[in-house]
């Protein structure tokens, strides 16, 4: 019975793990997929450093999304109010960078956006367990 109930023990701390990495990893590409489809349709982007993207979206509002280090959380912010979290309470966000090209618009290339995201678990038994994620957007308006 000990040596059953050990093993039952270790299995339930495996599927906890388990699910917490699901969790994280399905939080994670929800905040990155919410950011693509909003860059997708916006305008004057503009990124004064690598972790904050300034853009104009479709209901031409002033978006920031912008990390915080300290908190380890992706920010977004409309018309430069106050900023809320984008990520959700089970991820640490480890980085966040916006790679730009072709923005001027003198350089006679096509705009895109590369956000690279690393997550991850807020769990203390997950937190050397990173995922890194990212994606290039081209916004529709050319």
């Amino acid at each position: 019975v000990i040596l059953a109930s050990g093993t039952f023990i270790k299995a339930l701390r495996l599927e906890r793990q388990a699910v917490d990495l699901i969790a994280m990893n399905d939080s994670a590409s929800l905040a990155l997929e919410q950011m693509a489809r909003e860059i997708r349709t916006g305008t004057e982007f503009s990124s004064a450093n690598s972790d904050t993207l300034n853009f104009i979206n479709a209901s031409a509002q002033h978006i920031s999304y912008h990390f915080n280090v300290d908190l380890g959380i992706i920010e977004r912010s409309e018309n430069g109010g106050v900023p809320e979290s984008l990520s959700a309470l089970n991820v640490a966000v480890a980085k966040l960078a916006f790679i730009t090209s072709g923005l001027p618009s003198n350089d006679d290339l096509s705009a895109r956006i590369t956000i690279a995201l690393s997550v991850a678990s807020r769990s203390k038994n997950l937190q050397d367990i990173f995922t890194n994620l990212q994606t290039t957007i081209s916004p529709r308006v050319f």
